[in-house]
């Protein structure tokens, strides 16, 4: 009889281990390396394109850019930038070259949405079509007797949403709202604009 208790014991603790084994394997399968959260890009570079409209401070003076900007976005959060904008003003009928260098913060809400603030300061040229026709090489260099040179800030709102990504690269397609204020020289004080950009982004480290 104390033999048949002590045999259904072992039976029992033989179970009781075989269950915690099952328990503890299948724990380590849910934990597997492919189903971790991957680990924060510390380094990324970014190349993006975009298009703009937009008004000024003067009356009847709507405003377009095209734009390219390259950067290093640090821990997915900090981006140091440098841009540049191509565009065309109504009033004088002007040509406007942009240059900016800055910073922009982001914050992913999700792994495809990411909004993002900027900031940066500004040189940018305004000069005649007529003044370009006459000095083109003076006007791509920024040396035409024609050029009005500005200066100021510029700031932004805009929303980064993930359309493709695969290994290293990510392409982000999204909305942004910008302003900038320019002193110096002649011209509009302040520049109001709405665009889209397209990035892509290059994982480096």
């Amino acid at each position: 009889m104390v033999f048949g208790k002590a045999l259904s014991a072992r039976r029992a603790g033989l179970f009781v281990l075989a269950v915690a084994s099952l328990w503890s394997s299948s724990g380590q399968a849910a934990e597997a390396p492919g189903d971790a959260k991957p680990a924060r890009t510390r380094g990324e570079l970014f190349a993006g394109l975009g298009g703009s409209a937009g008004l000024t401070n003067w009356s009847g003076d709507p405003v377009s850019y095209g734009a390219f900007g390259l950067g290093l976005r640090l821990y997915e959060m900090i981006t140091p930038f440098a841009e540049a904008r191509i565009g065309y003003g109504r009033v004088d009928q002007r040509l406007l070259t942009f240059l900016s260098i800055g910073v922009m913060g982001t914050y992913h809400v999700t792994n495809k949405i990411a909004p993002r603030i900027l900031v940066g300061a500004v040189h940018q040229h305004e000069e005649s079509l007529a003044a370009v026709a006459q000095e083109p090489w003076g006007a791509l260099l920024g040396i035409g007797g024609g050029i009005r040179h500005r200066a100021g800030v510029q700031f932004g709102v805009a929303c980064d949403f993930t359309v493709y990504g695969k290994g290293r690269f990510v392409l982000s397609v999204g909305p942004e709202i910008r302003a900038a204020y320019l002193t110096y020289s002649s011209g509009p004080s302040w520049y109001g604009q709405i665009g889209a950009v397209a990035q892509g982004h290059f994982r480096l480290f």
